[in-house]
């Protein structure tokens, strides 16, 4: 029950976030958001059987609000300051989510990282032909694209090992967080900048990909 009643805050909050694009309360709508998500995957921690590694993978989901709040800073004011910052925190979280699928889940096969590999590859050349440009930003881009594809191909491989409803929950959710930075690449970076229409994509497959993996803790671990 306790779980249900926070996952249906954490969407009134995320609904809450769309609505309030462009406006002034728009990073504070991203904090309750953020902390409504950190809550429920807290929550899921303390139902799951304590395996080792749930702490650090809960600790990423907090990592992540800090990170979305900046990056809501940055589409308001424009920041440059607040964006990299947003960005190198997300960078932590997804490091926890591996730590953490680590202890469950040794490493993915060899054929499996070839996706990250392949998605880093892709940016590189994309930043080559100026489609994306992140100037001084784009080195760490480039190994950021490196761990969210890593974190996706660890998913699927912890489905391929246990297909479980868990895990169908995490692979779902790092499906959609990695279309969700995908997204963002374009949003910040394409030539064309911003539009509502990308925005909203971003922050729907963001909200729906973070809560699904929240709710595949207390499976998992």
């Amino acid at each position: 029950m306790g779980l249900a009643v926070s996952a249906g805050v954490y969407l009134v909050l995320a609904a809450s976030v769309l609505a309030l694009r462009g406006r002034p309360a728009y990073p504070a709508a991203k904090a309750a958001a953020g902390i409504a998500f950190t809550v429920l995957a807290v929550l899921c921690a303390l139902q799951s059987g304590g395996a080792a590694g749930v702490r650090v993978f809960a600790a990423g989901f907090a990592l992540c609000a800090a990170g979305d709040v900046a990056l809501g800073v940055y589409n308001l004011y424009g920041r440059s300051a607040w964006m990299a910052g947003g960005t190198g925190v997300f960078f932590c979280g997804h490091l926890c989510f591996l730590a953490g699928l680590w202890h469950l889940h040794a490493a993915a096969p060899a054929w499996l990282l070839l996706l990250p590999l392949a998605a880093a590859a892709s940016l590189a050349v994309l930043l080559r032909r100026g489609v994306v440009r992140m100037g001084r930003l784009a080195p760490f881009g480039v190994v950021y694209c490196f761990a969210v594809s890593t974190l996706l191909a660890q998913s699927l491989s912890l489905l391929l090992s246990r297909p479980d409803f868990a895990a169908v929950l995490l692979c779902a959710g790092a499906v959609l967080f990695w279309t969700s930075d995908f997204i963002l690449l374009f949003l910040y970076f394409g030539r064309r900048g911003k539009t509502p229409a990308l925005h909203i994509a971003n922050l729907v497959t963001y909200y729906g990909g973070i809560l699904l993996m929240a709710l595949s803790i207390r499976g998992l671990f």
